[in-house]
């Protein structure tokens, strides 16, 4: 049998698909597990979920290891997503879940109390972030660089921060607010959702951190965000929709309120 050039141009575009979206089923099962357990993730684990041998699984592993989108943290351990793992995983593999209607309406029912300021509304709306998501919620007025924070005692709950001085110099940082500020004025252009994971933030308190914010408005003009800060091992697909939810909703409040 005689193969033409447009059919082996063909057979080998086709299997450079199949490889492609290996690595992404692969990369996907990896942030996955390792967003659920906190370990590493093995060749064996992605094997037996994706039904191919451990030795071709090691393979693709591998060759993600050299695209720096996964790191072995030690010799004999499996895998977890890199900064750039998380940033591909995001952008261009994860489904976002929407918000159930009974979330949502828990939301407006808290809404619905009694708020008479502006500070009422983003006290409200930075405890209840932290709530829905059991990480810190935050809440920026930029006009006088308000900001509020609630539930730093959720990140002590998590994994990455028994470390104590990773821990003590977070919870410094969330203290002096300084960093917080400056990182979350940068997105202060339009009201589109951010995401800073670990070192994109540019500051070293948040190296383990991924931080989560959308943008609202009063009188249809940007004036603050809303968002979390969590590990970098969050469950996106969950908490970006319930904070475009969030901010939504602090929009909607500030149009009924004489601010």
């Amino acid at each position: 049998m005689v193969w033409s050039a447009k059919t082996v141009k063909g057979a080998i575009e086709a299997m450079f698909r199949d490889f492609k979206k290996r690595q992404g089923e692969v990369l996907e099962i990896i942030v996955r597990h390792y967003v659920q357990t906190a370990e590493p993730v093995g060749s064996r684990f992605v094997s037996r979920q994706l039904g191919l041998s451990s030795a071709t699984i090691r393979n693709v592993m591998t060759d993600l290891e050299e695209m720096g989108l996964i790191s072995q943290p030690h010799t004999s351990a499996g895998r977890i997503p890199t900064d750039k793992g998380y940033r591909f995983y995001i952008d261009s593999l994860m489904r976002v879940k929407s918000v159930n209607e009974q979330m949502a309406r828990v939301v407006r029912e808290h809404y619905n109390e009694t708020m008479r300021s502006l500070e009422d509304v983003l006290e409200k709306t930075s405890h209840l972030v932290s709530t829905l998501t059991n990480y810190i919620g935050i809440a920026l007025f930029t006009r006088y660089d308000k900001l509020y924070l609630d539930g730093a005692s959720h990140i002590v709950e998590q994994p990455e921060f028994k470390d104590i001085r990773k821990l003590y110099m977070l919870l410094k940082c969330l203290e002096e607010k300084s960093d917080i500020l400056n990182l979350l004025s940068n997105d202060f252009k339009d009201d589109r959702l951010a995401i800073h994971i670990g070192k994109e933030s540019g500051f070293n308190y948040l190296n383990d951190c991924s931080v989560v914010t959308r943008g609202y408005k009063i009188k249809g003009a940007f004036s603050g965000r809303v968002g979390v800060i969590g590990p970098k091992r969050m469950v996106y697909e969950k908490v970006i929709p319930m904070v475009e939810l969030l901010a939504d909703s602090v929009t909607d409040i500030f149009k009924k309120l004489e601010i």
